[in-house]
C-alpha cells in the first residue's frame, strides 16, 4: 500500500515515517507542498495519506478532505487545535491530530485511517463483483426471455445457456450476450 506524506519540514516527515513503519509496510512518497501532492494524487492511488499542516491554511484541510473522499485513509496533523474550519473534516473521515503530538496519538490516527482505507477498498471490490453479477443476471434473464419467445421453456433456456457456456468454455455472460446479439434483430 502506498502512503503519501505531505510535509514541508524534514522533522515532521521523519516523525511520520517513524510511526508509519510501526503501522505496517508502505511505499512512502513525500510531497513538500500542496502543489506536489496534487500532482502525485493525479498519478497514483494512495491507501494512506498524512498531511502535516504547517499553518491553519484551509488548503491543507481541503486536501485532506479530498483524499478522504477518494477512499484514502487520511490523517491531518495540525499546528493549532482541532477547531473551526477543520472540525467538519471528521464527518468526511479525516483523522485529526492536534498538539500535543505524541507517537501514540499519531499511531492511533494512522491505524484508524488504515482500517477505514482497507474497509473502503474491500467494499469497492465487493461493489465491482456485485455489479458484474448483476450484469450477468440481467443478460441471462434477457437471453432466456428471447429463447422462450422462440419456443423453449424456461428450464430449456436455462440449460441451453449453461450447456453452451460449458461446451464453448465461455462465461454465462458471454453466451447470454451472444444469444441477445443473435436473436434481438
Amino acid at each position: 500500500m502506498n502512503a503519501l506524506i505531505v510535509a514541508k519540514s524534514d522533522k515532521a516527515f521523519m516523525s511520520v515515517v517513524h510511526v508509519l513503519k510501526m503501522c505496517g509496510h508502505y511505499g512512502l512518497v513525500r510531497a513538500d507542498n500542496i502543489s506536489q501532492a496534487r500532482v502525485l494524487i493525479s498519478e497514483r492511488r494512495f491507501g494512506i495519506a498524512v498531511v502535516c499542516a504547517d499553518s491553519r491554511d484551509s488548503v491543507f484541510g481541503e486536501m485532506a478532505g479530498t483524499l478522504s473522499d477518494a477512499g484514502c485513509g487520511t490523517v491531518l496533523i495540525t499546528t493549532g487545535g482541532a477547531e473551526g474550519d477543520i472540525l467538519p473534516l471528521y464527518d468526511r473521515g479525516v483523522q485529526i491530530v492536534a498538539p500535543p503530538l505524541t507517537t501514540l496519538s499519531l499511531y492511533g490516527a494512522i491505524k484508524t485511517a488504515q482500517g477505514i482505507s482497507e474497509k473502503l477498498l474491500r467494499l469497492a471490490e465487493e461493489n465491482v463483483a456485485l455489479k458484474k453479477k448483476l450484469e450477468t443476471l440481467k443478460a441471462v434473464s434477457t437471453a432466456k426471455c428471447l429463447l422462450i419467445e422462440r419456443g423453449m421453456t424456461e428450464s430449456e433456456a436455462h440449460k441451453e445457456i449453461e450447456r453452451s457456456a460449458m461446451e464453448q468454455r465461455k462465461t454465462r455472460l458471454e453466451i447470454a450476450n451472444d444469444i441477445i446479439e443473435r436473436l434481438k434483430q
